[in-house]
């Protein structure tokens, strides 16, 4: 594949976002006409009946204007991401129309993984090629669940997805990753185009097929900076993803702490934490975006660092972490479901 200029990846970017932005409210309308509702409930944050199939429209955005920009000649391992994604946007459809359980889900995540395993984007880390095949098959799984437990509230999904595509862009050109920079802003473009629909109130869900494609996406562009790389490379991703780890960490041990299931959902997420505490929809979304933008600053640090000073950044950061917990660990009452 040839190098893009600057000037050509703003273009992929406008690209994507502008066909994001015109192809949403159609895919919402087809949701509507075959009945892929999302409906409020008990252990949801809307209040009104969404259309799904956003994540389909960002699938498709994302895979044609990446083609277009590769010339319909991407690298093997690139086509393989695509391959991925599509399939688990499939699974993820599935999973909207008729709840898939989470072992079925789980397996077919592992599959996705695989699948950029044995076309070389995998965790190079042990120097044993089990060990390794393992390692990556729990980051995919891992930040598949965790864009997965973020879309919890209008637009958090969608521009967290936008950010650290951002982020990983500027990585990529950092670190002469061309065509991870070209994957980067084609779908850093796509979830800001959907944002448009997405933000409070939004007009449409991602759904599960949005948010298992973003999650695969994020995953990837994680692993093509894990290739034959020293410790601080296999760092760099978690802090990009930060905000993703931090939401899962914090529900997860939250909800085995109190006896319920991980599986279970409900309005115990970091944001609907800031929302207890009085931000409004809109202000606990825009604060985690700031919150996701300084974990991709950090991570660009790390980038630009001596290599001794870079390895502080993530000891500062999950130390901060753990202070926040803390300070969110009681917003939310799990014997009344409740925000205290």
């Amino acid at each position: 594949m040839n190098c893009l200029s600057d000037a050509q990846h703003l273009i992929v970017f406008a690209a994507s976002s502008a066909l994001a932005l015109l192809m949403t409210p159609f895919l919402g309308k087809l949701a509507k006409l075959l009945g892929v509702i999302d409906y409020p409930s008990r252990r949801r944050f809307h209040l009104e009946s969404t259309p799904l199939m956003g994540g389909i429209a960002v699938c498709l955005v994302f895979v044609i204007v990446f083609l277009c920009a590769s010339k319909f000649h991407p690298s093997t391992k690139y086509f393989a991401v695509i391959a991925a994604a599509v399939f688990l946007t499939v699974v993820g459809l599935f999973d909207d129309i008729k709840s898939l359980s989470p072992r079925l889900k789980l397996a077919t995540q592992f599959l996705a993984a695989a699948l950029l395993f044995v076309f070389d984007l995998k965790v190079e880390m042990t120097g044993n090629a089990f060990l390794d095949f393992v390692l990556t098959l729990i980051w995919v799984a891992g930040i598949v669940n965790c864009l997965n437990l973020l879309d919890n509230i209008d637009g958090l999904a969608g521009g967290t997805a936008a950010i650290a595509g951002c982020v990983f862009f500027v990585g990529a050109v950092l670190t002469g990753r061309i065509e991870t920079a070209i994957v980067a802003a084609a779908f850093s473009g796509a979830c800001m185009g959907f944002l448009f629909h997405n933000f409070h109130p939004a007009s449409i869900f991602s759904g599960d097929a949005g948010s298992m494609f973003m999650g695969l996406v994020l995953a990837a562009l994680g692993l093509s900076f894990m290739e034959n790389g020293n410790g601080l490379s296999h760092l760099y991703p978690g802090v990009v993803l930060g905000l993703l780890i931090f939401d899962t960490g914090l529900v997860t041990i939250m909800r085995k702490t109190h006896g319920k299931k991980i599986t279970d959902g409900g309005r115990d997420h970091t944001s609907h934490r800031l929302c207890y505490l009085g931000l409004s929809v809109q202000g606990s979304v825009i604060a985690l975006f700031g919150v996701c933008a300084l974990f991709g600053a950090a991570a660009t640090a790390m980038l630009l660092m001596p290599f001794g000073h870079a390895g502080l950044i993530p000891i500062v950061l999950f130390s901060i972490s753990i202070f926040f917990w803390f300070m969110l660990r009681n917003t939310y009452d799990y014997t009344e479901h409740n925000a205290r």
